[in-house]
């Protein structure tokens, strides 16, 4: 086991709702972070492609059949990732090229089979290795993110090995379910 860990915090947003140039982005920080000796990087909630601050500021966000609403959905939607996907593979070999843990936060769509035109709140970890470690789905949506992403389940509520200790995450106000901090202490 590694007895010093240099952990980067991704301070930087996305490129709002534009997953190909937020995948730009995202890949000179991770170069840039390799550079520095980083061996664990953390992006935030919903780093891909950005977190539905919309939904704070749209009038008559909660219409039913509501026009704009319906457009900045859909424009989510397209910019969110499918676990397992494109995005996901970049990740995994990005993780295995520059030796380190990924922890990266997303908008999950799902494209086909159960749950199709859903969209999660998810946090992926990549090991070094090359895969993902862990896919976490947030548990229950907060407040009006509601109407934007479904319902998680349990599945990632996990810490994994790294050659530096075990590592887990919960995202935003599960941090205040007693339940799932239980589950991580475990």
């Amino acid at each position: 086991m590694r007895n010093e860990i240099k952990v980067a915090i991704i301070q930087q947003g996305p490129v709002y709702l534009d997953l190909d140039r937020s995948m730009e982005k995202a890949s000179g920080i991770l170069e840039e972070a390799s550079r520095q000796g980083a061996g664990l990087l953390v992006f935030g909630e919903t780093w891909l492609s950005g977190y539905p601050a919309w939904l704070d500021h749209c009038v008559g966000v909660n219409y039913w059949d509501h026009e704009p609403v319906k457009k900045l959905f859909a424009r989510t939607y397209r910019n969110s990732i499918e676990v397992p996907g494109k995005e996901t593979e970049w990740l995994t070999q990005m993780a295995k090229k520059l030796g380190m843990v990924i922890v990266m936060g997303i908008n999950e769509k799902v494209g086909t089979g159960k749950g199709n035109g859903s969209i999660y709140n998810s946090l992926l970890t990549f090991s070094p290795e090359g895969h993902i470690a862990n896919h976490h789905r947030k548990l229950v949506p907060t407040y009006t993110e509601k109407l934007v992403w479904a319902h998680g389940d349990g599945n990632g509520l996990k810490s994994v090995q790294t050659d530096f200790g075990r590592i887990g995450g919960l995202i935003c106000w599960e941090h205040w379910m007693p339940q799932a901090r239980q589950a991580m202490h475990e």
